[in-house]
C-alpha cells in the first residue's frame, strides 16, 4: 500500500511537472512572440478567469469538498450536480453584466473578449470538479484532467505560432484553450465512468443543502474572494501604477512563480488534505500533529527544491533567448519566487486550519491578507516602483504564513 501511494505521489508530480514546463513554454512564447504589451492582457485575462470561480463560488466548494470525503461516488455525483446548478446560473447572471458594463463603457466585444468568457465558463465548472474528485482521494485522475486542460495544447500553439505568423495573437491561444476541453470531457468521463450516472442524473437537486450552505457559506465566500484577490490583486495595481508593458513583465515572472505554487499545491498540499482530515477527525492532537509535520517537512523539501530548480531554467532560458529587457528584472522574479514558496507552505497551514475546522480563523486571516496584500503592494510600488511588486509579495506571504502557524500552534499545543 505505502508502495502504491508512493508510486502515484510520483505520477503526481511528474504530470504537474510537466504542466508547469509547458506552461513555461506558453509563458516564453507569448512574451517573446507576442511582445510585452500582449503578455499583459494576457495576464490581465487570465486574472478574470482566476478570480470569477471565486466570485460566483458562493464558499460552496469549501462546503462541498468537506461533505464528500468518505463518501461514495453516488453521494458526491448529487453533491456535484448541486453544486454546477447553483455554478450554471451564477455564470449566466455573471456574464449577461458583463456585457451590459462593457457595452455601457463604450468597449467593443470583439472575438478575444466573447473566447475569455468562454475559458472563464469552462475553468469555473472544471474547478468545481476538481475539488470533490481530490476529496474523494482521486487526486492522480484529477491532475490528468488539469494537466490536459491546462498544458496537452500548449506545444500546438507554439508550434503552430512558430511555423506560421498568422497564428502568433491571443485569440488562437485562447481558441487552443477551449478545444482542449474536449479531450478533457472525454477523459473525465472515462474517469468516473463507473460512477452511477444514470442514477445522479435522475437524482433530485437537493436544494435544501443549497440554502443551507449559502446560509453559512457568506464567511468563507469573502474568504475564497480574499485568496484569488491575494493571487491576482497585485497585477491590477501593477498595470495602473506602472503601465501595460511592466504588467507584461510582471505577469510573466508571476506566472512562473505561480506555476510552482501551483505544483507543489497539487502534487503535495491537496493530498494532504483527507490525511489530515481523518487524523483530525480521530480526536487525538498527537496523531494531527505528527501527521501535521509530516507534510510540512515534505511542502517545504520539495518547494525549497522546485524553486531552485525554476530559477536555474528560468536564468537559462532567458539568457538561450537573448531577452535582455527581463534579465534587467530578475531581482522582481528572485522575490516573487521566495514569495511562492512561501506561499507554498502557507496553503498547507491553510489546509490545517480547515481539517481542524476552524472556519472563522480561515476566513479572518484571508480577508486580513487581501486587505495587507493590496495596501502594501501599493505602498511598495509607490516607494521602490517595479521592484517593490516583488518586495511586497514576501512580506506579504511571511506575515499570513505567520498568522496561520500561529493559529494552529495555539489550537494544538
Amino acid at each position: 500500500m505505502r508502495l502504491f501511494r508512493a508510486m502515484k505521489g510520483i505520477y503526481n508530480v511528474g504530470l504537474r511537472g510537466s504542466t508547469l514546463v509547458l506552461r513555461f513554454v506558453l509563458s516564453f512564447y507569448i512574451i517573446k512572440s507576442l511582445g510585452f504589451e500582449a503578455s499583459g492582457i494576457y495576464g490581465l485575462a487570465v486574472g478574470v478567469i482566476g478570480i470569477t470561480p471565486a466570485v460566483v463560488g458562493w464558499g460552496l466548494n469549501y462546503y462541498v469538498s468537506r461533505d464528500v470525503v468518505g463518501k461514495s461516488s453516488g453521494f458526491a455525483g448529487e453533491r456535484i450536480k448541486s453544486r454546477l446548478l447553483v455554478t450554471t446560473i451564477s455564470l449566466t447572471l455573471v456574464t449577461i453584466l458583463s456585457v451590459i458594463v462593457t457595452l455601457a463603457l463604450g468597449y467593443e466585444i470583439n472575438h478575444l473578449y466573447v473566447l475569455v468568457v468562454v475559458v472563464v465558463w469552462l475553468e469555473t465548472y472544471a474547478l468545481d470538479i476538481h475539488v470533490p474528485l481530490i476529496a474523494q482521494e482521486m487526486a492522480l485522475e484529477a491532475n490528468v484532467l488539469v494537466f490536459t486542460r491546462s498544458a496537452l495544447w500548449v506545444p500546438f500553439v507554439t508550434v503552430g505560432g512558430i511555423l506560421f505568423p498568422a497564428l502568433r495573437n491571443l485569440e488562437t491561444v485562447f481558441a487552443c484553450w477551449i478545444l482542449s476541453y474536449v479531450v478533457t470531457i472525454a477523459v473525465l468521463f472515462y474517469f468516473i465512468r463507473k460512477w452511477p450516472l444514470r442514477e445522479t442524473a435522475k437524482a433530485p437537486i437537493h436544494y435544501d443543502w443549497i440554502k443551507d450552505r449559502l446560509k453559512a457559506s457568506y464567511f468563507i465566500y469573502f474568504s475564497d474572494l480574499s485568496i484569488v484577490g491575494l493571487i491576482y490583486a497585485d497585477r491590477y495595481i501593477v498595470n495602473f501604477m506602472l503601465g501595460l508593458t511592466l504588467t507584461g513583465i510582471y505577469t510573466f515572472y508571476w506566472s512562473l512563480t505561480n506555476a510552482l505554487q501551483t505544483l507543489i499545491s497539487t502534487a503535495v498540499v491537496q493530498l494532504a488534505l483527507p490525511v489530515l482530515f481523518k487524523a483530525a477527525s480521530n480526536g487525538s492532537t498527537a496523531e494531527w500533529r505528527h501527521t501535521m509535520n509530516r507534510q510540512f517537512i515534505k511542502t517545504t523539501a520539495m518547494a525549497c527544491g522546485m524553486g531552485l530548480a525554476v530559477w536555474i531554467g528560468c536564468e537559462l532560458l532567458i539568457r538561450y533567448l537573448s531577452m535582455s529587457q527581463l534579465g534587467e528584472h530578475r531581482g522582481v522574479f528572485l522575490l516573487l519566487l521566495m514569495a511562492s514558496i512561501v506561499r507554498s507552505i502557507s496553503d498547507l497551514l491553510n489546509v490545517g486550519l480547515t481539517s481542524l475546522k476552524k472556519d472563522n480563523h480561515y476566513a479572518t486571516i484571508n480577508l486580513l491578507g487581501v486587505c495587507l496584500a493590496i495596501g502594501v503592494a501599493t505602498v511598495m510600488i509607490a516607494i521602490f516602483g517595479f521592484v517593490g511588486t516583488g518586495i511586497a509579495a514576501l512580506v506579504t506571504a511571511l506575515i499570513i504564513a505567520g498568522l496561520r502557524a500561529a493559529y494552529l500552534f495555539n489550537f494544538t499545543r
